[in-house]
């Protein structure tokens, strides 16, 4: 087995010469790399970016992420100082007392809690309120958004689009001032159809496929909008999907806050 820093090495070297004379294209790896259990019979030169993001030291990958948490979490109407409390159970009381669905379910959960407080209720209430979040995620982006704009739209509107149908997260309806958010410019008067997704880099990895389709039913400005987890998937993962996302006309905004917060914080708002 090679070191990494001789494999670093080596490849560069091999890169310098590539660079004169275009005849390198792929590099024979070994198995078991870096006791990665990682199987690479051929690695293409240009994929070496690839590597060296995946592999780069934590230092490296901190400020790589900080690079990138500044381009996604961007706004000029203090938006993404706004979302760092949507893990706050304060905030998540405010919301509560704003929507009677929210309060409705979270009694049901402190009322089962306070008849049962068994370990296996605890976690059948925990992963309930797991499942929920994606909703409370919606009215926090519509709460922090409402000043904003002349209408927020308070049900789900079905719109019709080439595969089927499909329901918006959030509708804001005639912005009151010109704004960007993100890489999204939104001019005085314009809506802004929004797709939010809550949860793990896991989870928004699987959903990239679902919401470059939701996004077809957006009928205006079109922005999705992630929790920090996204910053965990890989810069070629993003980018591919990102790419997909501006052939509809549609930009990734990031609020900064993790999902696990979000989770977190929802428990810890029950009034037990």
């Amino acid at each position: 087995m090679f070191e990494f820093s001789a494999m670093v090495e080596g490849f560069r070297n091999i890169a310098a010469k590539t660079e004169t004379t275009q005849e390198v294209s792929e590099i024979e790896l070994t198995k078991d790399w870096d006791s990665k259990n990682i199987e690479m019979e051929k690695f293409p030169l240009e994929d070496w970016r690839k590597f060296e993001v995946e592999y780069m030291d934590q230092s490296q990958q901190e400020l790589l992420n900080a690079n990138d948490a500044e381009r996604y979490m961007s706004d000029d109407i203090g938006l993404n100082e706004k979302t760092r409390e949507f893990s706050d159970p304060a905030y998540i009381n405010e919301i509560r007392s704003k929507n009677e669905n929210v309060d409705q379910v979270l009694t049901r959960q402190e009322e089962s809690l306070k008849t049962n407080g068994s370990d296996l209720n605890y976690q059948r209430i925990d992963e309930q309120l797991e499942r929920y979040k994606g909703t409370v995620f919606e009215h926090q982006l519509k709460d922090t958004l409402k000043d904003h704009f002349d209408i927020v739209e308070d049900k789900q509107q079905v719109v019709q689009v080439e595969w089927g149908e499909t329901k918006p997260d959030v509708i804001l309806r005639g912005a009151v001032e010109d704004m960007k958010i993100g890489d999204l410019e939104i001019n005085k008067g314009d809506d802004l159809f929004i797709e939010a997704k809550c949860g793990s880099s896991d989870y928004i990895r699987s959903e990239m496929g679902h919401m470059v389709k939701q996004v077809e039913g957006h009928d205006g400005n079109s922005l999705v909008v992630l929790t920090k987890d996204y910053l965990d998937i890989s810069p070629e993962i993003r980018a591919e999907f990102e790419k997909k996302l501006a052939e509809k006309n549609s930009a990734v905004y990031v609020v900064d806050v993790k999902a696990t917060d979000v989770s977190i914080g929802l428990t810890n708002s029950l009034r037990l």
